[in-house]
Formats: C-alpha cells, structure tokens, sequence
C-alpha cells in the first residue's frame, strides 16, 4: 500500500501543534508527540484506531508542544525513539525549566514527565523504521530553537516533516535560537528540497516549496519593523512595542499565534543590533 500520514492538530487553544502518523504497510510512524496530556493521548487513541502497532517515535526538535506527549505517545511500551543527539541534549537541558515554567498554567494537562530519545542518529543517516525508510537532516540551531532536524520519507510522498522550520499562516516563535541563522538555513535548504511535494510543518497546515520563500518574507518584515519602531537601537518601549505588534498584526491579519508577535520582539530586537544576550 501506499504510505499515508495523517495529521492530529491538538485542541489545545493556545499553540494549535500539530503531530503526524505516518502509515506503512503493517506498522505506524509517529512524528512529535503534542504538549498536553488530551492532546497526547488523542494522538495515541487516533494511531490505535488504524489497527497497526507504532513501530517509532521520531522528534523533530525539542521545545515541549513536540516532545512532551511521548510520554503517553509510548504507553509505556517498547517504542524506540528517535531523535538527533542535539534535541535530546536541548530536552535534558530545559526539561526542569520547563516544568517549573509551565506546570502551573497547564495544571492537570502538563505531563510532568518526559520521555527521551532512546536511538541517536546524525545528519545524513537513513533510518528504517518498520517497512519505511527516513532521511535525517540535522539543521542545528537555525530554527526556532537550538537542535532542529528535518526527516524525509522519500517514497511515492516525498514528504518532509520539517518541525518548526516553517510555520505556515502562523506568527513565529523566535524566543530561542537565532532569526539570522534560521534565514540562512531557509535559504540553503530551499534548493535542498526543491524535489520534495509536501512539507509537514509544527503549526499550519501541509506547505510546499514556494512556502519557505514565504516564511523569509514574514522574517524580513518583522526584522524590518522591529529596527523601525526602534529607531534602529532594537529596544522597545511600551509605545513602540505597540506599533510594532500593530504593525505585524495588520501585515498578516489572518495569522494564527498572534501572541507570539510581541514575545520575540526583544529577543529579535538584540540579536539584530548585536546586544549582548546572557
């Protein structure tokens, strides 16, 4: 049979992740896992409705809304997990962090336990995973955060599931990693991938190629308006950071994630004018 992915977007309001399950032949692929304990476990109940057991788990990057669920994805079954060494590295890194962030806002939907890649690949590797076979592309921080990967599933699809690389009709997350290596990353992987039909993305549905020209315009706005509104020096005020996320909003008036707008607004604002981050 022809490999079919099915998308699971999750109920939670805030961030609308998206997960996928790749199905083969005899077996599932899950790729990212969903933030909130429903979420995680809506995605395992949509799998076990396909009558197949999941063979992997595959983690396209580390920030909660992808790697969270795992937990409950894994039912605490003998599923291999699949990620590069840098996303696991980056969950060890911010997992307590994050725990004590957000715990409180999710209440009873925060899974205050995660479970880690247990297979290590690196950038190149051709992963079998049941009766389909992954191409992985290790992307390092040029994303929105600082351990990012690409997996390709090269049969009949030519399907990329690219994480938060792209965000499609959403407002970006820019909080972590770097705006200037993630445009650098959008402009070598653009010829990269150009033979690839559909890109399953973090936030938004299914893109194509023409998508990732898209996402460097939304970048070079943003960039753009945030030097404006600041005369240049990257520092807001309560009135700039104002016209600034008016500015954006109007821009893209249909974007989802509007709240992330103003929350990299500063971070963005330093790394374009070279201020020191600690």
């Amino acid at each position: 049979m022809k490999t079919r992915i099915h998308t699971y977007s999750s109920q939670e309001p805030m961030l609308k992740v998206n997960a996928f399950i790749v199905e083969g032949a005899d077996e599932l692929v899950v790729v990212d896992t969903t933030l909130t304990r429903s979420d995680s476990l809506a995605l395992r109940q949509q799998a076990d409705a396909l009558g197949k057991p999941v063979a992997g788990i595959i983690l396209t990057h580390g920030h909660p809304d992808h790697v969270a669920g795992t937990y409950h994805v894994k039912q605490q079954q003998d599923i291999p997990v699949f990620a590069v060494p840098a996303v696991k590295q980056l969950m060890q890194d911010t997992e307590q962090v994050k725990h004590a962030q957000w715990s409180g806002m999710f209440g009873e939907e925060w899974i205050p336990q995660w479970s880690y890649p247990t297979e290590l690949v690196n950038n190149g590797d051709q992963v079998r995973i049941g009766s389909m076979t992954f191409s992985v592309m290790d992307i390092g921080a040029g994303g929105d955060c600082d351990a990012n990967s690409i997996w390709l599933l090269e049969d009949e699809n030519k399907a990329a599931f690219v994480g938060d690389l792209l965000y499609k009709n959403n407002h970006t997350y820019m909080n972590d990693g770097g705006i200037l290596r993630w445009l650098a990353n959008l402009e070598t992987l653009t010829p990269a991938l150009k033979d690839f039909h559909s890109f399953y993305v973090g936030h938004g549905p299914v893109c194509d190629i023409r998508d990732f020209g898209k996402q460097r315009e939304y970048f070079l706005r943003y960039c753009s308006a945030v030097l404006k509104n600041t005369n240049g020096t990257g520092i807001f005020d309560d009135n700039s950071r104002k016209q600034f996320e008016q500015v954006m909003l109007t821009a893209f008036p249909d974007y989802g994630c509007q709240f992330m707008v103003g929350l990299s607004a500063d971070r963005v604002g330093k790394e374009l004018t070279g201020i020191h981050q600690h």
